[in-house]
């Protein structure tokens, strides 16, 4: 029988200094705490917790090594993943095995005991949390958008950022683009408009990327100018 304890942080959260030492602190705390001998190994995983467990090298490589009868310890469940269903996967997946899983705040999470409930729960909430704050950040996305802000990233052929962050219109590149408008009126394909662009101005701009740029709602207005 062995007790194996697994950590992770994301590579965010290694950049700010947490600590592995820490996680490994914790569940020498508990083990001890509950009587289970002593922790014979900790391995350590960098990534995110959104990488399915059967993607990261060492944790899946933990499971397919381990016996019936052998624990696996971790600190906190976000340490295992932060999907609902990728956390319940790999909790049965361990049950199969005869692997016990401790999470040194909810306790044992395999024996269909209360600790399996909170889990449960717990993991749910954490699933709710996480899509309540895709949804905010998809909702501040979009109205950056609108607002014409720059969110990071190349910016967009024939604007530049002000100090508000906001995309106003570049003078040389502006110019470029009302050119592409009048050889557009004038009937020419998007091909031939990246040729003439390069002939004129030196700039190669696939004409993949001309017909996106001419066909970017807030472009359109230059088309009746030119």
């Amino acid at each position: 029988m062995k007790n194996i304890g697994y950590g992770r942080v994301s590579h965010l959260e290694s950049a700010q200094g947490y600590s592995f030492d820490t996680q490994e602190k914790r569940l020498k705390d508990y083990i001890s705490l509950h009587d289970l001998g002593q922790l014979d190994e900790f391995s350590k995983e960098v990534l995110s917790g959104g990488v399915e467990i059967r993607k990261r090298k060492v944790l899946s490589g933990i499971l397919s090594e381990m016996k019936r009868g052998d624990r696996l310890f971790v600190s906190r469940i976000c340490r295992l993943s932060r999907s609902i269903l990728n956390t319940l996967e790999f909790v049965n997946d361990c049950k199969k095995k005869g692997v016990e899983v401790h999470i040194a705040d909810l306790g044992c999470v395999t024996n269909g005991g209360v600790g399996q409930i909170v889990l449960n729960v717990l993991s749910c909430l954490a699933e709710n949390e996480r899509l309540q704050i895709s949804e905010r950040i998809k909702v501040q996305k979009m109205y950056a958008k609108k607002e014409r802000r720059h969110l990071g990233g190349a910016l967009e052929f024939g604007y530049k950022k002000d100090e508000n962050n906001k995309l106003v219109p570049d003078d040389k590149e502006y110019f470029i683009l009302q050119s592409m408008f009048n050889l557009r009126n004038q009937g020419l394909g998007y091909r031939q408009i990246s040729d003439e662009v390069k002939k004129k101005f030196g700039r190669k701009i696939f004409f993949q990327q001309v017909w996106k740029i001419l066909n970017r709602p807030h472009n359109q207005q230059l088309q009746t100018v030119a």
